[in-house]
C-alpha cells in the first residue's frame, strides 16, 4: 500500500478551510458580473478583476489542499474525479475571467464580453455542482437532503439497504421473530453509520453496508472480530470519549445511545452471528428489556383506542422545534413523540399540548428538563411510555406524574429521585416496568413496607 507523507496529509487537511474563501468571493464576484451586465457601473470595473485574481488564487490553493487530502483514500473514486475536475475547472476559469480584463486584447474586442459572460455562467454552474460534490464527499450523498420536506426517491445501494432494514425492524412484534443481524444491528448502522460509509464514501477505506463488510473493516483492522469486543476496531471507536479523533460518528453527527452500544457489545460477544434468532440466543432479563425497548413490543397491542389525525401546523412546529415524531400505526393516529433537538438545546414542552391526544410514547432523554417541566408532561393525559432518563429531576418534580393513569412505562434513569418517590410512583394504576438505576435512592433502601402491584417489575441500583 502506498504511504502518503504526513506532511502532504497535514497541508491536505486545509483543504476544509481554503474551500470557503474562494466559494464566498466567487459567489460575490459572480453576484458583480450580474450586476455589471445590468448596469454598467466604473466602480465595478476596477474591481472585478482584482476579485477574479482573488478567486482564482484561492481555487488553487483549494484544488492543491484537495489533491493532497485525497491522496489517504477513504472516497468513491467516481465522485472524487468528478470533484477534481470541476476544482481545476473552476480554477481555469477564474483565472482566465481575470486575464480577460487585465490583457490587451483589442483585436477580439467584439469576442470577449460574450466569452467573458459564457464564463461567468460556466462558473455558477460549476461552483454549485463542484460544491455538492465536496459536501457529498466529506458528508455523504444525501447530506443536503437528508431532512428536505420533499424526500426523492431512494436511488442508491445504501438508501435502498435503508428502507429494507427500517421496514423490517418496523414489522418485528416479538423477540422471536426477530434476526439478530437484519432487524437489530443492521439499522443502527444504518442509521449512525452508513452516511460516511458507503458505496459512494468510504470514509478511512470502512464500508459498512452489508454483513461481510462490517466484520472486514477499513484499511489496517477487522471491523468486528467474534467473540472479542476489545479488538474489533467498530465497537472501540464507538466507545472512545467523543472527544477523541477516532471517535465515531464523526462530523457533528450523534453518537449511539447506551442501548445501541449495548446491544452491539451483546451482539459481538455472543458471536457475531448473522443469521440468528433472538430466541435462540437466550438473552438476559437485562438484555431483553433493551432489545424489547428498541422494538418497542408490546406497547401497540394495547393502545386499543384510536385519536384524531394531529394537525398538520403542529407538526411542522414540533419538527422545527427539534421533535422527531413517529406513527406507531396506521389508523389509529396514535404519534411517538423524541426529542432530537441540538446538544444544549432544551425543548419546548408546551407544543406537545397540540397532540397530547395522540401522544402515547414520550422520549425526554438527557434534553435538560427539570422538575418544573414535569408540570406539562404531568398533563398529557394519553401516555403509555415515558422516558425522562438522565434529567435533573427531583422528588419534588416526580410527584407531577401522578394523573398519568395510563402510564405503563417509566424510565428515570440517571435522575436524583430517591426512595420517596418510590411509594407515589407506583401508586400508578397501569404502570408496570419502572426503571431508576443509578438515581439517588440511598443504599439502605428496602422494599419491605410497600405494597407493589404483582406485575410490577420495578428495576433499580442503589447509590453508593
Amino acid at each position: 500500500m502506498q504511504t502518503v507523507p504526513d506532511v502532504f496529509m497535514f497541508l491536505g487537511r486545509f483543504h476544509p478551510l481554503f474551500v470557503h474563501l474562494p466559494i464566498g468571493l466567487l459567489a460575490f464576484t459572480l453576484f458583480a458580473e450580474s450586476m455589471l451586465l445590468w448596469k454598467p457601473r466604473e466602480s465595478f470595473k476596477k474591481i472585478i478583476p482584482v476579485l477574479w485574481l482573488f478567486s482564482a488564487l484561492g481555487a488553487a490553493c483549494s484544488a492543491a489542499s484537495g489533491y493532497l487530502l485525497s491522496l489517504g483514500g477513504g472516497y468513491e473514486e467516481d465522485a472524487l474525479s468528478f470533484h477534481k475536475i470541476g476544482g481545476i475547472a473552476l480554477c481555469c476559469i477564474s483565472t482566465t475571467c481575470y486575464l480577460l480584463y487585465v490583457l490587451p486584447l483589442d483585436f477580439m474586442k467584439k469576442a470577449v464580453r460574450p466569452i467573458r459572460y459564457l464564463l461567468v455562467l460556466g462558473a455558477g454552474v460549476l461552483l454549485v455542482t463542484t460544491g455538492h460534490g465536496g459536501g457529498s464527499l466529506a458528508h455523504g450523498s444525501n447530506y443536503l437532503t437528508e431532512f428536505s420536506p420533499v424526500q426523492t426517491p431512494a436511488v442508491g445501494g445504501a438508501d435502498r439497504y435503508d428502507e429494507t432494514a427500517l421496514e423490517a425492524k418496523a414489522s418485528i412484534s416479538s423477540l422471536d421473530s426477530a434476526d439478530i443481524f437484519k432487524h437489530v444491528v443492521m439499522p443502527i448502522v444504518q442509521s449512525k453509520c452508513v452516511s460516511c460509509h458507503n458505496e459512494e464514501k468510504k470514509k478511512g477505506g470502512l464500508l459498512l453496508t452489508s454483513y461481510d463488510a462490517i466484520l472486514a473493516g477499513g484499511k489496517t483492522k477487522e471491523g468486528v472480530v467474534a467473540g472479542n469486543t476489545a479488538n474489533s476496531e467498530i465497537f472501540r471507536r464507538i466507545t472512545l470519549p467523543k472527544n477523541h479523533k477516532e471517535f465515531m460518528p464523526t462530523d457533528g453527527k450523534k453518537p449511539l445511545t447506551e442501548n445501541q452500544v449495548s446491544i452491539l457489545e451483546w451482539w459481538i460477544e455472543t458471536g457475531a452471528q448473522q443469521n440468528m434468532m433472538i430466541a435462540s440466543m437466550h438473552p438476559d432479563k437485562k438484555m431483553q428489556d433493551v432489545l424489547e425497548d428498541f422494538f418497542q413490543i408490546g406497547e401497540a397491542a394495547i393502545l386499543s383506542y384510536a385519536a384524531k389525525a394531529p394537525d398538520r401546523n403542529s407538526l411542522a412546529d414540533l419538527l422545527k422545534a427539534g421533535f422527531q415524531v413517529n406513527m406507531i400505526n396506521k389508523g389509529s393516529n396514535l404519534i411517538e413523540v423524541k426529542f432530537n433537538g441540538k446538544e444544549n438545546q432544551k425543548p419546548n414542552l408546551g407544543l406537545l399540548k397540540s397532540v397530547q391526544e395522540g401522544l402515547v410514547w414520550l422520549h425526554l432523554t438527557n434534553c435538560g428538563i427539570t422538575d418544573e417541566d414535569l408540570v406539562i408532561v404531568g398533563g398529557l393525559p394519553n401516555l403509555y411510555k415515558l422516558n425522562l432518563n438522565r434529567n435533573e429531576i427531583t422528588d419534588k418534580g416526580v410527584v407531577e406524574l401522578a394523573n398519568l393513569s395510563k402510564l405503563e412505562y417509566l424510565n428515570l434513569y440517571g435522575t436524583s429521585i430517591t426512595e420517596k418517590s418510590l411509594p407515589g410512583l407506583i401508586k400508578l394504576p397501569k404502570l408496570k416496568k419502572l426503571y431508576a438505576w443509578e438515581t439517588a435512592i440511598d443504599s439502605s433502601f428496602s422494599m419491605n413496607g410497600i405494597n407493589t402491584a404483582k406485575d410490577l417489575e420495578l428495576v433499580f441500583k442503589l447509590a453508593q
